[in-house]
């Protein structure tokens, strides 16, 4: 799994003072091009996705491939060569996360680029989207996009680029047509809708319009293509141990948009001495033991993403004890009856018993996740969460003490998000007002409890990303309004299009989505037979 490391050609100020391996090339004769994550440096830089599309694009002789990232409110300038945005020829957003759409218009203001596609002119920049939140439904950014490529970027970037290079002294129109020949290529343009009367979607024109989610078959997997000294995860090789999840929780993108595959970590070659393993599956990787265990053997320090509680083998928490103060875990609901619900049928008893036996090797400070506001939650599902906690801080205070050492928790709570391609799809979100009176219950009852600690995600910023997640092209509006810095309550309120058509309504089984057109790695009708074993659970 060694690779190629590009060592740093010039040394500038700001983050670039602290990176080890920044490409810096010579534009002369080749194709810029810039990858813009619409979000802070020190979140992309945490994204292994700039990091494989910065290779990938550098990797090709005829490209020169630098990075933009939102920081400040100045012009956004490239890192490697602080040239504007509009100097490139073609622009590529990383979009990971629904939230950050509001940034991408802005960011096209700010450089003086047009921020619909229709308006742009002959010589300005192709801007590109590509992610996991285009993977699943690209709608609601549908007029600021050229293009948009659907599926991982070892599989398709490397194509595109030929395309292009190909079609570059073309006018932009066949540019644009002759890069969307791909069936993983989506032109939002060559797509028009039509909604029924209730607001729901009545057809796409043309109907056989489709767009195909293109995978990767490789066997490498994704790792550092900088080491960046800022960012979350500063002075640390990241490695992508897995890709997609095989358990699929129905509630989960990631695990139902991407083929499960898992990558041999354990022979990674790297001066770094923190190696970060990422990847929502990494529980159940194959031979997690024996490749942490060839880190350990080159004198590595290993961290490792959340994990599953009841997949993760004890050996793997005892190599990784010494380096390690804080295990994430993925527990999701408080009650066994709403864990089979979605996905996680573990016991109490059993989580309890699985955090005995972790503290038995070290104390470790816990963080715990969970969702509220899933289908069918009740009362008793929110109060099981503080006394789940309750149990869990009672072995840990029992067992800690023998060590002289009692370790924290800390609880985080995320309003359930129904994400397209899964079987969740067709469920509502919560309304904000229950959302709120959950989040104010257990806000109380973990004030009661010593050395524990309560955070959440904002009530408001779920909803919107709910409303963006199952949005149509009628969201675009939205996002442009929050773009400007219109305040979120102020949208809600004043908004032409109910938003709650979006995010609390329970959708129809025969229901046209706004994304149904993208064919993913599983079939509708399948997802839909998924939900009903759910439901009736």
């Amino acid at each position: 799994m060694g690779r190629r490391r590009y060592q740093k050609e010039a040394r500038g100020t700001g983050p670039l003072s602290f990176e080890t391996g920044t490409i810096v090339k010579d534009w002369g004769g080749k194709v810029p091009v810039c990858i813009v994550f619409p979000n802070s440096y020190y979140v992309g830089m945490s994204n292994l996705a700039i990091h494989i599309l910065y290779r990938t694009l550098n990797d090709m002789p005829g490209v020169v491939c630098e990075r933009c990232f939102m920081d400040g409110h100045e012009r956004p300038l490239s890192l490697e060569s602080g040239k504007p945005l509009s100097s490139f020829e073609v622009i590529f957003f990383s979009i990971s996360f629904e939230l950050d759409y509001i940034n991408i218009p802005e960011m096209l203001r700010r450089a003086g680029i047009n921020i619909h596609a229709r308006g742009r002119k002959e010589k300005d920049p192709l801007v590109v989207g590509g992610g996991v939140c285009v993977m699943s439904n690209p709608e609601p950014l549908h007029t600021i996009f050229d293009l948009f490529i659907m599926g991982d970027i070892e599989g398709t970037v490397p194509l595109f680029m030929e395309r292009y290079e190909e079609l570059r002294a073309k006018k932009r129109k066949r540019i644009v047509e002759g890069s969307g020949e791909f069936d993983w290529a989506y032109n939002p343009q060559a797509l028009e809708v039509r909604y029924k009367g209730d607001g729901t979607l009545d057809q796409f024109i043309p109907r056989d319009l489709r767009v195909s989610v293109r995978h990767y078959k490789g066997k490498d997997l994704g790792t550092s293509a900088i080491i960046a000294g800022t960012t979350e995860f500063s002075s640390m090789f990241l490695a992508e141990g897995t890709r997609g999840c095989p358990s699929r929780c129905p509630f989960c993108l990631i695990g139902n948009v991407y083929h499960f595959i898992h990558e041999k970590v354990g022979a990674i070659t790297t001066d770094c001495t923190d190696i970060g393993i990422l990847g929502g599956g990494v529980s159940f990787h194959p031979r997690l033991m024996d490749e942490l265990r060839a880190l350990k053997e080159a004198g590595k320090r290993i961290h490792l993403p959340s994990l599953r509680i009841d997949e993760v083998p004890l050996p793997c928490v005892e190599l990784i004890k010494d380096e390690v103060k804080t295990l994430t875990f993925g527990i999701e609901a408080g009650t066994e009856a709403l864990r089979r619900f979605i996905g996680k049928p573990m016991t109490d008893r059993g989580i309890i018993d699985r955090i005995g036996e972790i503290i038995d090797i070290k104390p470790f400070n816990l963080k715990l996740y969970f969702m509220v506001g899933l289908p069918g939650e009740t009362k008793e599902d929110i109060d099981s969460i503080p006394d789940l906690a309750r149990r869990i801080k009672h072995v840990m205070v029992k067992k800690g003490a023998k060590k002289g050492v009692v370790g924290s928790i800390t609880i985080h709570a995320s309003p359930f998000v129904p994400k397209p391609f899964t079987p969740f799809q067709w469920l509502p979100m919560d309304d904000t007002a229950s959302l709120k009176e959950k989040i104010g219950l257990l806000r109380k009852a973990f004030g009661t409890i010593d050395n524990t600690f309560f955070t959440h995600e904002s009530i408001k910023h779920s909803f919107i990303q709910g409303v963006f997640a199952r949005g149509d092209r009628r969201i675009a509006d939205i996002v442009l309004a929050l773009s400007s810095g219109a305040a979120i309550s102020k949208v809600i309120k004043e908004s032409p299009v109910n938003l709650n058509f979006y995010a609390l309504r329970e959708r129809m089984k025969d229901e046209l989505f706004p994304w149904d057109f993208i064919s993913g790695i599983t079939s509708k009708a399948a997802l839909y037979k998924r939900l009903m074993r759910s439901l009736a659970r």
